[in-house]
């Protein structure tokens, strides 16, 4: 390269990494430098791939849009800010690449019935070398940039708009700003009466049940009188996790978690449902009631997603929404912050799933990120089962086919506790619970 084009791409480099610092601090600004200094180049070595307008376009606007969300994880010390753009522009290009390609008519794939109809999972997605940060960088170094159609530059406009609203929308009980493109007025006062109770419950929980949890705990460890009906009641699970969260983790191939708890049918009673969560260890046949999860709801719903990227619009998800829109019972959540009373809003809801799963097949499975563990208990014979925390997570990672995930074991059947422990007693048997749970694997009968 001839020194003068070697400083412009030193300057725009820096630049790149200016954009990318200022998005990871939450500045709109960082997307629309981010825009202006790399969407010619992104379009450019996209059109050496994809034949179409559409296609290309939407590659690069949704790169941007993972760069916006991902920038936080660039580390200029590990590499350069056009290598990391690079990465996401090939993750997103290779899964465009291997998209199927939708009938117009929707006559492409067979409508599954949930709960019975297993999902055939696709191969793992993986990248070929022609798609790494080096290849393309270097491919976009020898272009010429790409113009900037007036319909790309009208999606980019719109994405900054969304990001200046966002600044101004109410927050939701887990105390996160409602995505404007999601949100409806119509549900704001359901959703501050559910962050009240919420900020309620975890004052309680913080001041008068947790403390209580750790002396009885504490009581059950030192085997001080009391402890075996400590014992018999299940232990603290919210205290144990609390001491021994890493101990409690145990990493597992998704494809492997093949069974799921069915709640209803282990525990009938609501109640009983909602005592049995605060415990770590579970008694009775609960571990027989079990659904497979490739044909579960979750698992048909990011399966259809993942099978329409291209074409959202398409998905068995968009038109059983739709219908339920159609019949006046839209889907609200107002702990979500969502209501979906708009077409709209059901392609953005579906859209915002979709670069979930691109952000995975990019950067890996994160554990970091969820605010709940994905949960899973351990049954009789010491095999894991998957509870209804992280469903929807697993089944992303089910259908990209990512090799490795972390699960946090949240229930233990008493007989393997009871198996496993021995003669000990307090936290000695607990130790050799935890000393044991590694071993444990995923059940498959």
């Amino acid at each position: 390269m001839p020194p003068e084009a070697a400083r412009v791409s030193d300057i725009a480099c820096s630049r790149l990494g200016d954009a990318l610092d200022a998005c990871a601090r939450g500045s709109p600004t960082g997307l629309e430098l981010l825009a202006r200094h790399s969407v010619p180049r992104l379009l450019a070595v996209a059109q050496q791939f994809l034949a179409t307008p559409e296609d290309i376009e939407t590659v690069v606007h949704d790169t941007l849009g993972l760069a916006w969300h991902d920038a936080w994880r660039f580390q200029p010390a590990d590499e350069p800010p056009e290598h990391w753009m690079m990465r996401l522009f090939g993750s997103r290009l290779n899964s465009q690449l291997k998209a199927p390609k939708i009938d117009l008519a929707g006559h492409d794939m067979p409508r599954l019935d949930i709960g019975t109809d297993p999902i055939a999972l696709p191969p793992p997605l993986t990248r070929p070398e022609a798609l790494s940060p080096y290849r393309l960088w270097a491919m976009a170094e020898r272009l010429p940039p790409a113009s900037v159609s007036s319909r790309l530059k009208a999606r980019l406009t719109d994405a900054l708009m969304l990001l200046e609203n966002a600044r101004n929308m109410p927050l939701t009980p887990s105390g996160e700003p409602a995505d404007p493109r999601l949100f409806s007025p119509a549900i704001a006062r359901r959703m501050r009466l559910s962050r009240l109770s919420r900020r309620t419950m975890e004052k309680l929980n913080h001041y008068v049940a947790r403390p209580l949890e750790r002396s009885v705990f504490a009581l059950w460890r030192h085997q001080i009188p009391g402890s075996t009906w400590i014992e018999r009641q299940g232990l603290p699970r919210h205290v144990i996790e609390a001491c021994h969260a890493s101990q409690l983790e145990i990493d597992v191939a998704p494809r492997e978690l093949q069974h799921e708890l069915d709640y209803q049918g282990a525990f009938p009673d609501r109640k009983q449902r909602h005592r049995i969560g605060n415990r770590l260890l579970w008694d009775g046949n609960w571990d027989v009631s079990l659904t497979a999860f490739l044909a579960s709801r979750r698992m048909h719903f990011i399966a259809d997603i993942w099978y329409h990227r291209r074409r959202l619009e398409q998905s068995h998800s968009y038109h059983r929404l739709a219908e339920r829109l159609a019949r006046g019972k839209p889907i609200v959540s107002h702990s979500d912050g969502v209501m979906l009373d708009r077409p709209e809003r059901i392609l953005a809801y579906l859209r915002r799933y979709h670069r979930y799963m691109e952000s995975i097949a990019c950067f890996g499975f994160d554990d970091q990120l969820s605010k709940d563990p994905m949960g899973v208990a351990v049954d009789r014979h010491g095999q894991l089962i998957k509870l209804n925390k992280g469903l929807h997570r697993l089944a992303m990672s089910q259908v990209i086919g990512v090799p490795s995930i972390r699960v946090r074991v949240r229930a233990i059947h008493r007989q393997w506790w009871c198996h496993t422990a021995g003669e000990a007693r307090g936290q000695q048997a607990l130790d050799r619970v935890l000393a044991t749970l590694p071993s444990c694997r995923p059940r498959t009968d």
